[in-house]
């Protein structure tokens, strides 16, 4: 992939998992603490995934 392509991913992810992090604190807030543990593992999952983008770009 071109190194631009890599960059884009690399924000998208960052910014789902900052999302996922706003999502679970407000449904804590509201709803209680049940589901945290899915949006902690949603955005876990998307800051490894930037982690391995950036990897990748280091490397090209």
């Amino acid at each position: 992939m071109r190194n631009s392509s890599l960059i884009a991913m690399e924000i998208i992810w960052i910014a789902v998992g900052v999302i996922c992090i706003a999502a679970g604190i407000r449904y804590a807030i509201s709803s209680g603490y049940n589901k945290i543990p899915i949006f902690a593992i949603m955005a876990l999952t998307c800051f490894v995934f930037a982690w391995i983008r950036h990897s990748q770009r280091k490397k090209s």
